[in-house]
C-alpha cells in the first residue's frame, strides 16, 4: 500500500463525531481557562498598581529630601560659604595692611599687639576702615612718631581727615614735617589740629591751605620764636588775603628773617621798623624778642593806617628795603586786610588752649546717618575679623538698636578665640557637616525622584499587561468570541475530514 492508502485507513478509522462530542465535554474546561484568564489579569493589574503605590511613595519621601536639602543649601549652605569667604577676605585685607605697620613702627611685641588692637578699637568708633587707619599709622612710623605716640597721632589725623578737607595721610604726613621743623611735642598734634579746625572754620580759607603754608613759613617762624599756633594763625592770615603758599611763603619768610636780622643788629633799621609798628626801638625790640607774632602784626597793622596818616604804604617798604614784587604784594595785602592777622591769632591761640576744637568737630561729622552707617559696617566686620566665619546680616532702622546684637556677637566671637584649637576644629567640622548635609540631601532626594519615575513607568505596564489578559478573557467570553471559537472548531474538524 502507498502512503494514500494509509491515510485513507486512518482517515476512515476516525468518528468526527467522537472528536466533537470530546470537544463539547471541553466547554467546561474552556470556561475554567476563561476564569482564569480573568483571575490572571487582575492579578496582573493588581501588582501593577502596587508598584506604582510603591512609586509614588518613593516620589513623596524624595520630594521632601529635595525640598528640605534645597532649604538647608539656601539656609545653611550658601551662607556658611559667604560668611567664611567674606570672614577670610576681611582677616587677609586687614593682615596686609597692618603688615604696613609693622614695616614702620618698631616696637616689641606687646607694644604691636596693643597697636592693632588700638586700631580694631579704633575702626569700631570711627567711620573709617581699619585698613585706612593702618595706612594712617604705618605713615606715622615712617615719619618718626615715637611707638608710645603711633596711636594718638592716628586718630588725631583720622579725625582731620573726616573733618576737614584735608585726607588723613596727607595730613599725617604734612604735620609730622611741621612738628619736625618745629620741635614740637609728639603729644601736641590734638592741640595743633583743633587751632587748624578752628581757624579754618573761622577765617576765609582752607584746612589744607592752612597747613600748607605753615610748612613753608615754619621755619622762619622759628628762628623767630613763633610758637606753633602763631605759626598756624600767620598761615591763615595770609592764605585768608589770596597769597598762595609757594610764593607769599617764602616772602613772609624773608621779611620775617629781615626783621630778625634789623632787631639783631639795631640802629636805622630796627628804628624804621619800629616806626612803621608805631613804636620806639627799643619797644619794638622787646617786643619782637618776647611775641615776634604780635610784634609782626604791629608792623603790618602799621602799613595798612600809612596812607590814613599821610603816608605812602609803598615809600615805606621802599625804606624798609623790602621791594622785591612778591614779599611787597604779600604785606600788600595783608595790610589791606585790617586786624586780620591779629583776629587769626586769638582764634589760634584760644583753641590751642582748649584743645576740644578737633574733637568737637569730627564728632559732629561723626553723628551724621552716613558715618554712623560706616561705623556700623565697621563693627559688623570686626566682628567678621574675630570670629573668622560670623557676620551678622540683618537690617536695621537705627543704629542704636543694632548695638546689642553686634555686641553679642562680638562676645560669642571672643569666647570663640578663647577656645582651645581642638574644640575649635571639632566646632568646624560640625559646621562643616552643616555646609555639606543640604547639597547631599537635595542629591539623594533627586535620585529618588528618578526612581519614583522608574517605578511608576514599570507598574504602569504591569497594568497594562494584566488588563490586556483580563481583556482577551472577557473577549473569549463574549459572543462575538464564542463564534469566533466555533468556527475555528470548524475549521479544524474539516482539516482532520
Amino acid at each position: 500500500m502507498g502512503r494514500s492508502g494509509v491515510r485513507i485507513a486512518i482517515a476512515s478509522d476516525f468518528d468526527p463525531r467522537g472528536f466533537i462530542a470530546a470537544e463539547g465535554r471541553s466547554d467546561k474546561f474552556r470556561e475554567r481557562q476563561l476564569a482564569n484568564s480573568n483571575t490572571v489579569g487582575g492579578a496582573w493589574v493588581k501588582a501593577g498598581q502596587g508598584i506604582q503605590v510603591v512609586g509614588q511613595r518613593i516620589g513623596d519621601v524624595s520630594r521632601t529630601a529635595v525640598h528640605t536639602g534645597d532649604a538647608m543649601t539656601r539656609g545653611l549652605t550658601l551662607p556658611i560659604i559667604g560668611i567664611g569667604g567674606a570672614a577670610v577676605a576681611t582677616a587677609v585685607s586687614f593682615e596686609s595692611a597692618f603688615a604696613g605697620v609693622e614695616k614702620t613702627v618698631d616696637g616689641t611685641a606687646e607694644q604691636m599687639a596693643g597697636l592693632e588692637q588700638g586700631i580694631r578699637d579704633m575702626a569700631k568708633e570711627l567711620p573709617t576702615s581699619r585698613e585706612e587707619i593702618a595706612g594712617v599709622a604705618e605713615a606715622a612710623g615712617q615719619l618718626g612718631i615715637q611707638t608710645e605716640n603711633v596711636l594718638s597721632f592716628t586718630r588725631t589725623m583720622v579725625d582731620l581727615g573726616e573733618a576737614t578737607n584735608l585726607g588723613a595721610t596727607e595730613g599725617a604726613t604734612a604735620l609730622a614735617r611741621f612738628a619736625n621743623v618745629t620741635g614740637m611735642s609728639q603729644d601736641k598734634f590734638d592741640q595743633l589740629g583743633s587751632s587748624i579746625v578752628a581757624l579754618g572754620n573761622n577765617m576765609a580759607t582752607t584746612e589744607s591751605e592752612i597747613v600748607d603754608m605753615s610748612l613753608r613759613i615754619a621755619g622762619a617762624g622759628v628762628q623767630v620764636g613763633m610758637t606753633e599756633h602763631q605759626t598756624l594763625a600767620l598761615a591763615t592770615a595770609l592764605s585768608s588775603v589770596g597769597i598762595e603758599a609757594a610764593a607769599g611763603g617764602t616772602a613772609i619768610s624773608k621779611t620775617m628773617i629781615g626783621i630778625e636780622a634789623a632787631v639783631q643788629k639795631g640802629g636805622e633799621e630796627v628804628e624804621l621798623f619800629a616806626q612803621t609798628a608805631g613804636m620806639g626801638a627799643d619797644e619794638f625790640v622787646e617786643a619782637w624778642q618776647t611775641d615776634p607774632a604780635k610784634a609782626l602784626n604791629s608792623v603790618v597793622v602799621g602799613l595798612g593806617n600809612m596812607e590814613a596818616q599821610g603816608g605812602s604804604t609803598l615809600k615805606q617798604l621802599e625804606l624798609l628795603g623790602i621791594t622785591e614784587v612778591r614779599q611787597r604784594d604779600a604785606l600788600l595785602r595783608a595790610a589791606g586786610a585790617g586786624d586780620l592777622l591779629a583776629k587769626a591769632l586769638r582764634i589760634s591761640g584760644d583753641a590751642w588752649e582748649e584743645g576740644g576744637a578737633l574733637a568737637d568737630e569730627a564728632a559732629k561729622r561723626y553723628e551724621t546717618t552716613e558715618a554712623q552707617l560706616r561705623i556700623l559696617k565697621n563693627q559688623v566686620t570686626d566682628v567678621a575679623l574675630t570670629f573668622g566665619e560670623a557676620l551678622i546680616p540683618a537690617v536695621r532702622e537705627a543704629v542704636d538698636a543694632a548695638k546689642p546684637m553686634i555686641e553679642t556677637a562680638a562676645e560669642l566671637a571672643q569666647k570663640f578665640a578663647d577656645l582651645d584649637p581642638e574644640q575649635q576644629k571639632n566646632i568646624l567640622k560640625w559646621v562643616a557637616i552643616a555646609a555639606v548635609a543640604g547639597p547631599a540631601l537635595s542629591a539623594l532626594g533627586r535620585i529618588g525622584l528618578g526612581v519614583e519615575a522608574l517605578t511608576k513607568l514599570v507598574g504602569t505596564s504591569v497594568v497594562g499587561v494584566g488588563k490586556m489578559i483580563d481583556g482577551l478573557g472577557r473577549l473569549r467570553q463574549s459572543s462575538v468570541g464564542k463564534s469566533v471559537i466555533a468556527g475555528l472548531d470548524t475549521v479544524r474538524l474539516k482539516a482532520w475530514q
